[in-house]
């Protein structure tokens, strides 16, 4: 059991921790009640408006690497210490995750579920604003995956996992992953008390959540941020491009 879920010394300094509390206030709150505003007469001319979900995911990014850069400088140093063992992590992390997202999919498909509102939630993101990410990705194929399988792992990361599992896993590691299937749940919540749609939302944090436990899993088990984040990455990237290559 030790090998599989083995202790967890990696997690980022209080000070930082205590940072990316702001961080989510403007992320989940403040950025996406201003968008609204910056997108004024956008909203019905959907290429146009897909801009500014791509902005909403880069800036997110962006401010995060800002607050945590020294952290993911720190957990660099160690992927370059061991590149190989990295790598063989991230291919079985990125195996796991498209098999679970594929098997639960086409499980609900054989018993009559309809899908279609957990498609919408593919690639996996922080929020969204005003696109899901599927229908990012068929507006703007290139500057959307771009967006998703870059920036968005970033965000996912630096926003739930440096917060809500390495500094509990530290110390207890059953109480850590019940505390990402609570804290990925906040946003959701806040979609539902923007737009209702209680229905939609929830069905896309459920499809979600195994690619978060996943993700949180692998920075458990190489002790290390950065590979939940390069696995999530490539799992995104390999969903835009299935999107691209079925709504072409």
């Amino acid at each position: 059991m030790d090998k599989l879920f083995p202790s967890m010394c990696s997690k980022p300094e209080k000070g930082k921790i205590i940072a990316i509390i702001p961080c989510w206030f403007w992320v989940f709150v403040l950025f996406p009640m201003f968008m609204p505003f910056l997108g004024l007469g956008l909203w019905e001319q959907w290429e146009l408006s897909a801009w500014l979900e791509i902005g909403y995911h880069v800036a997110n990014a962006v401010l995060l690497l800002f607050v945590m850069g020294s952290y993911l400088k720190d957990e660099w140093f160690m992927v370059s210490t061991d590149i190989r063992y990295y790598l063989k992590h991230v291919a079985i992390t990125v195996g796991l995750m498209a098999g679970t997202e594929l098997a639960i999919l086409r499980a609900l498909s054989l018993f009559g579920v309809d899908i279609g509102y957990m498609l919408e939630g593919l690639p996996i993101v922080e929020m969204f604003v005003s696109h899901t990410p599927l229908f990012l990705i068929t507006l703007q194929p290139i500057f959307g995956t771009i967006a998703l399988s870059i920036f968005a792992p970033v965000s996912i990361c630096l926003l739930f996992y440096c917060l809500g599992f390495a500094p509990i896993c530290y110390k207890k590691t059953w109480l850590a992953y019940v505390c990402i299937a609570v804290i990925t749940l906040i946003p959701p919540t806040i979609n539902i008390l923007w737009r209702g749609q209680a229905e939609f939302v929830l069905n896309i944090y459920f499809i979600h959540l195994p690619l978060h436990l996943l993700a949180c899993w692998s920075y458990q088990k190489t002790d290390n941020v950065w590979t939940p984040m390069v696995s999530l990455a490539i799992t995104n990237l390999l969903a835009s491009s299935a999107i691209i290559y079925l709504y072409r």
